[in-house]
């Protein structure tokens, strides 16, 4: 198939999506959702909508590799959805490489979930700041977070937190190894009118241990499939049974751990422990399995 009929086939395709999907999302105040994640096999690409924005990502291919295929699909898709040029956003995504900062643009949007509201940014990372399959997640959250103590682990720019901050939690402990991300997150928490919170620079494992004296009754733990902070390695797959138990450790009998992993091949192993497996992931992705959400209580 050529460039002009794939990117024709994905344009309808997009439109169709768009047509059911966004007077829905509109009714939630919700601005951020995806429309696109590979349905077409040869059109390896996903495409979310950020308030009027576009951020596209090709799985990058060798097949594509001296084409100008992202943009043409892009500029497919923007012209069907009469989406301006300059609010489309391009990435590629490359198996088993370590992103870097792609840009320095420093430009933030706000973008709607409800009643809460996050800043993302388009440009400057692979990522934008906000996990929107996490949606219904960060809602069962909130709804459980009424005058609890909570502790967002793994904490990113801390949208879990601003979550339960709302939910009312009685405290909010967010902790990160990024100071960039902790800004962002006291940033998020100040949209949304949070008071009092308490943001931490450490490496999880290192905070559990040094935490031990303190209790905690709601808890999100959401690590990174594999990461290597100082030659500390952590593989999710290997290493999450050790760092659930290390977290439950700190939390009140009875308290509540949210598990999470966007790891495609997890195999839980969590024989022993209270835990039903939970299905979190929104109506708009097609990859049901985009992650695994596992509700523990110690």
């Amino acid at each position: 198939m050529n460039l002009e009929a794939q990117a024709r086939m994905l344009a309808n395709r997009v439109k169709k999506t768009f047509r059911k999907l966004q007077p829905r999302m509109e009714q939630r105040r919700i601005g951020a959702f995806r429309l696109y994640d590979r349905d077409i096999p040869e059109i390896r690409a996903v495409l979310d909508w950020y308030e009027g924005h576009l951020v596209m990502a090709e799985y990058a291919r060798e097949q594509t590799a001296k084409l100008p295929w992202l943009e043409a699909m892009a500029r497919a898709v923007a012209q069907e959805l009469e989406v301006p040029w300059e609010r489309v956003h391009l990435k590629e995504r490359r198996t088993g490489e370590k992103y870097q900062r792609l840009a320095r643009k420093g430009s933030r949007l706000e973008v709607r979930e409800g009643d809460l509201r996050f800043l993302v940014n388009l440009d400057d990372y692979l990522d934008t700041g906000l996990f929107a399959d996490h949606r219904e997640t960060r809602a069962r959250v909130r709804a459980e977070a009424r005058g609890k103590d909570f502790l967002n682990l793994f904490a990113y720019t801390g949208s879990f937190t601003c979550a339960a901050a709302l939910g009312g939690a009685r405290t909010t402990t967010t902790v990160d190894a990024s100071q960039n991300y902790l800004d962002w997150a006291g940033d998020n928490l100040r949209l949304n009118g949070a008071q009092g919170f308490e943001l931490v620079r450490a490496e999880v494992e290192a905070f559990l241990q040094k935490a031990r004296g303190r209790r905690w009754t709601l808890c999100v733990l959401d690590p990174p499939s594999f990461s290597d902070h100082g030659g500390n390695l952590f593989e999710v797959q290997r290493d999450h049974r050790a760092l659930v138990e290390k977290t439950l450790a700190v939390l009140e009998p009875g308290g509540v751990l949210w598990f999470s992993t966007n790891h495609q091949r997890f195999t839980a192993q969590l024989d022993g422990l209270r835990f039903t497996e939970e299905q979190t992931v929104p109506e708009d992705y097609r990859n049901r399995t985009a992650h695994r959400a596992f509700r523990i209580i110690r």
